[in-house]
């Protein structure tokens, strides 16, 4: 009697077909989001810094389409304020990210040199992908955006050269019914580059990075074999010596390192951030810290400063207000210099404030805690 095949003949083509949709859909990942690029027309819409920094625009239907999302961090950097009136870089802000920042703070982190060109995209492919499919993908993303920026570069005190303003984070969406895939880099976007006004090119961020890397160099060798507590008060004392308020509040890099040491005239945020990149060379751990303080006036505005390891302790220095504009001129005395040279809580925050949004849109950090006493 012969055998009767028809029920494994049945079976034998269901798995072909199986198979069939299988290969064809590796080949729509493989495939077909580089075509549908290709195909349909992404639109940016770029942001105005100033009042949001989340945008959206979509163009799509019930079966396909693209959109494109593009944010860019705020920046913090005419917020602070004026001052009173009478290569060790530690991943402190790192490591209080979240996974989705910490992807991105090392993603600008592994590209610092490239980012010296002014115009490089950081491409994080789809790693956010299953992020952006879930409940407020979006809104999770650029908080961890916004976040991963402030702590790079409160981190990294010398990324000068950057307007963040014209950093822009792209996500690109490609959509087949309810499947959805997700691009995310970061650009200039449509901006010609994202350097600073000032800045024409990688040759001058270089030459401005080596100029910054001497001073530090010559600072650091000047300094060896003092103790951690002579080296930072030298600095301390060094920086009030050379380095003025700016009050015209026009000048270029006035919130930079390379303002401080090349112009020799910042704001508060440039003598923190200065302050902070010397003693990344000394090896003596620093966080540079913003927040409110209120002067001898009773105005309260905002403000920057630092926090200083020493002896496994931590202590606030404000060299900003250790170098006051004294009004009708005089001399500088003892008590003005060291007034909030490594202070502790009990007395430091009797007019400083932290603050840990370190801008809108951003994760609140945690600051060291302060010893209650001051340096001995």
């Amino acid at each position: 009697m012969k055998k009767n095949n028809h029920g494994s003949s049945l079976i034998m083509a269901v798995l072909l077909i199986l198979i069939m949709v299988l290969v064809v859909f590796l080949a729509y990942e493989v495939f077909y989001e580089d075509i549908l690029d290709v195909l349909t027309e992404g639109k940016s819409n770029v942001i105005d810094i100033e009042n949001t920094i989340t945008a959206n625009h979509k163009n799509s239907n019930a079966n396909k389409g693209s959109s494109v999302q593009t944010t860019t961090p705020i920046t913090n950097e005419t917020t602070y304020s004026a001052p009173q009136t009478v290569n060790l870089s530690n991943h402190y802000y790192y490591e209080q990210l979240d996974e989705p920042g910490k992807m991105i703070y090392k993603g600008l982190e592994d590209n610092i040199a490239n980012m010296q060109s002014g115009n490089y995209t950081i491409d994080f492919g789809t790693k956010f992908n299953d992020l952006l499919n879930s409940e407020g993908g979006d809104k999770k993303l650029n908080i961890a955006f916004q976040s991963a920026w402030n702590a790079f570069t409160y981190d990294y005190v010398d990324i000068f050269y950057i307007d963040v303003t014209k950093l822009i984070l792209t996500t690109k969406t490609t959509k087949i019914a309810t499947y959805a895939r997700h691009k995310v880099n970061i650009s200039s976007g449509t901006n010609e580059n994202y350097f600073e006004e000032g800045i024409r090119s990688s040759q001058d961020v270089q030459a401005k990075k080596n100029y910054l890397s001497n001073v530090r160099q010559t600072i650091v060798s000047q300094l060896q074999g003092y103790s951690d507590y002579d080296k930072v008060k030298y600095l301390h004392n060094w920086m009030v010596d050379n380095i003025k308020y700016d009050t015209t509040y026009k000048r270029e890099d006035i919130h930079n390192v390379y303002g401080a040491f090349k112009n020799k005239i910042v704001v508060c945020e440039g003598y923190a951030r200065a302050f902070k990149y010397i003693l990344d060379g000394l090896g003596i751990e620093s966080v540079l810290i913003s927040g409110s303080a209120t002067n001898s006036s009773g105005d309260t505005e905002n403000h920057a400063w630092n926090y200083v390891k020493l002896d496994g302790k931590w202590y606030a220095v404000d060299v900003t207000w250790d170098d006051p504009v004294i009004t009708g001129g005089g001399e500088l005395t003892n008590e003005l210099r060291y007034q909030y040279f490594l202070k502790g809580s009990y007395e430091f925050f009797k007019n400083h404030e932290e603050d840990g949004y370190l801008s809108s849109n951003s994760m609140k950090f945690k600051f060291p805690i302060l010893e209650k006493s001051d340096y001995e």
